[in-house]
């Protein structure tokens, strides 16, 4: 499978991002007792492709833009019309993706991408995991917390977006009136909420 002029430690790398879906970051590479220049030096045989700073994939591998973000910065979480998508509440590719970070976190890898800055006690509230199109796993928002996300900064509300999609959980088994409410109150949209899901119904 690999060649045979390579040793024991560039096997490791590149069994270990086989079994990561084609991708293997230096971090975990130095959990492992690997030094990174190994890592580098498989980049430099074309053995490994660099997609972002520490983080590498197979030459097979598709890159997949929203897992790479996630790797790159742990503690984003992507929200708003990123996450109705991804959780299957919209049929519409956002123009722009949007992340959820802690405030006071920068980064110029951001600047094409829609950012919101949110508490650190309430960032990983209702964050779940969802599969991308490559079926690579990335955090978003629970649609609850979402739905109350976009009421909240109404910069970010597209109607023809959020009315389908609200209206769409209403009669889904998903539906839990109690946890919707819940983070309406915590994001202080209740009444907003409220009004909509009336119209909804």
């Amino acid at each position: 499978m690999y060649k045979s002029n390579m040793n024991a430690t560039d096997e490791l790398i590149l069994k270990t991002a086989e079994l990561n879906s084609g991708y293997i970051t230096v971090s975990e590479c130095e959990d492992l007792g690997i030094h990174k220049n190994s890592v580098f030096n498989l980049a430099k045989k074309n053995m490994l492709v660099r997609q972002a700073s520490g983080i590498y994939t197979l030459p097979e591998t598709i890159p997949d833009e929203l897992f790479i973000l996630h790797l790159r910065f742990p503690s984003l979480v992507f929200s708003h019309e990123t996450a109705l998508y991804y959780l299957g509440y919209s049929d519409q590719v956002p123009f722009v993706y949007s992340v959820t970070v802690p405030i006071g976190f920068h980064s110029k890898a951001l600047e094409n991408y829609t950012v919101i800055q949110q508490k650190v006690d309430f960032i990983n509230e209702g964050k779940i995991e969802v599969e991308t199109e490559y079926t690579n796993k990335i955090p978003v928002y629970c649609i609850e917390r979402t739905l109350c996300d976009l009421l909240h900064k109404p910069s970010f509300l597209d109607l023809e977006r959020f009315i389908p999609a609200l209206k769409k959980y209403l009669h889904s088994k998903e539906r839990d009136n109690l946890k919707l409410l819940d983070f309406a109150k915590k994001i202080g949209v209740e009444k907003r909420i409220r009004n909509y899901m009336e119209v909804a119904l």
